[in-house]
């Protein structure tokens, strides 16, 4: 839509895309000064509520759409380390997920901090081991090959 694939990359830690080139940041630039003008705008707060959730709408169909494009835009080792990197979030995502049923089992019902939050905050050790497993096989491969 509005984005180019050549404009970003790959992010190192987490899931998207980063600025690439200086069309990539001022890309960036431009949807975050929206998001600030309409936030600090004298609207109704369901106009603005409105309003930026089509913004934020409009901003993950683009970055959905340039992610899906990078792979024309780069070379045959980065796609390789790519394949590399996720392959090793899925073990360690199966590696966590395993290692939260055994606990489960082992103590037969949730842990005390669980009853406070409306989800199982284990959960979130699971997601942040995968994003460091990412950043650390990123950094790894980008360093080493």
């Amino acid at each position: 839509m509005f984005g180019r694939p050549e404009w970003f990359t790959k992010r190192i830690a987490g899931w998207g895309i980063a600025p690439k080139t200086w069309q990539g940041w001022v890309y960036m630039l431009v949807f975050t000064a929206i998001f600030i003008a309409i936030g600090a705008s004298s609207l109704t707060e369901g106009v603005k509520q409105l309003m930026m959730g089509f913004l934020g709408a409009l901003l993950l169909v683009d970055v959905v759409a340039v992610s899906t494009q990078l792979g024309k835009h780069h070379d045959e080792r980065f796609r390789l380390h790519q394949l590399i990197i996720e392959r090793n979030c899925s073990f360690a995502a199966v590696f966590s997920v395993g290692a939260l049923i055994g606990v489960r089992i082992y103590g037969n019902q949730a842990l005390p901090a669980a009853d406070s939050l409306a989800f199982d905050p284990l959960l979130l050790g699971v997601l942040g081991i995968m994003v460091l497993t990412k950043l650390i096989s990123t950094i790894y491969l980008r360093y080493r090959m």
